[in-house]
């Protein structure tokens, strides 16, 4: 956008209704128990205490595995829980519940992330499904499910842009400058690409071209920008909130080298904003661009 000034984006469990006759009271005690069972779970994981770990199921528990195996009964969960303890031995884990439902006065459902950190850092999530049921004043697993998380695609990853998607405007009345810019997904929805056009009082002053994408090697999304002088430059993208830093370095036409720290922020869905500092030719400091606001463009 203003660059060019400056330098002329497994099926969850469906949520059910709480019975009308439970109470709030009685769901957040539910709730409460629940969650003290997880750290609790947490803590014997930790301890490598397989003994513990069963004791948290019923006698009639059914367990299926993130691979689609099936255990019944306590005896078969418990080899399955002792396996998994010699394969992660001295590992962490980490149960993270995203929706909790009292289906009953003493069955609750939940469903969450569990996460294993293994001693050398190294880590594997899973997606859970647990029917927890209460016997004799304990809450106990009734169904355990888990199911892999799918990995997640280029498209997925620039899926945070998707909102640069559209025409967007830039006007410098002051030095009677106007930049159009038109961002679009790419055949495959793998790559963002946009398309500049600046002019001054009217007349077209330089053209530019992006292509953004994700680079699985260092996991983060970057960027490769040309104008029609013959500069070209690449950048890292991180995203702090509704902003996001573009740490570019560059080569103009004349052979020199550029580099930039390029702010980026969405305003509103019609109103972005864009500023450059920490500004440099040939490792010599330049000024740095103030903040500058795009509109959307609406279709006719």
């Amino acid at each position: 956008m203003a660059f060019w000034i400056a330098e002329q984006g497994a099926a969850q469990t469906p949520p059910q209704s709480e019975p009308e006759a439970e109470t709030e009271p009685a769901a957040a005690r539910a709730k409460a128990d629940v969650a003290a069972s997880n750290r609790a779970y947490e803590a014997a994981y930790a301890k490598g205490d397989a003994d513990a770990l069963i004791e948290f199921f019923t006698e009639d528990a059914e367990f299926t595995d993130d691979e689609g195996e099936v255990y019944s009964g306590r005896e078969e969960i418990a080899r399955a829980i002792r396996d998994g303890l010699r394969a992660h031995r001295g590992a962490r884990l980490a149960i993270e519940p995203l929706s909790e439902h009292l289906l009953a006065p003493e069955i609750l459902l939940e469903s969450g992330l569990t996460t294993v950190t293994a001693p050398d850092g190294d880590v594997s999530s899973a997606r859970y499904s647990a029917i927890f049921v209460q016997r004799e004043g304990e809450w106990r697993i009734r169904q355990l499910t888990e199911a892999p998380i799918p990995d997640a695609t280029a498209s997925d990853r620039l899926e945070e842009l998707s909102w640069l998607v559209g025409e967007w405007r830039e006007s410098d009345p002051e030095n009677g400058v106007d930049v159009d810019s038109q961002v679009r997904w790419a055949r495959g929805g793998t790559f963002l690409t946009r398309s500049v056009t600046v002019r001054r009082d009217g007349a077209v002053t330089l053209e530019g071209w992006q292509i953004i994408g994700w680079d699985p090697i260092e996991n983060r999304i970057r960027s490769w920008t040309f104008d029609s002088q013959g500069g070209f430059a690449e950048g890292a993208w991180t995203r702090e909130g509704q902003r996001w830093l573009v740490r570019e370095t560059g080569v103009r036409p004349d052979g020199s080298r550029t580099s930039a720290d390029n702010i980026m922020a969405k305003l509103s869905p019609r109103r972005i904003s864009w500023e450059s500092i920490n500004r440099t030719v040939d490792g010599e400091p330049r000024p740095n661009v103030p903040e500058i606001e795009a509109q959307r463009v609406e279709s006719e």
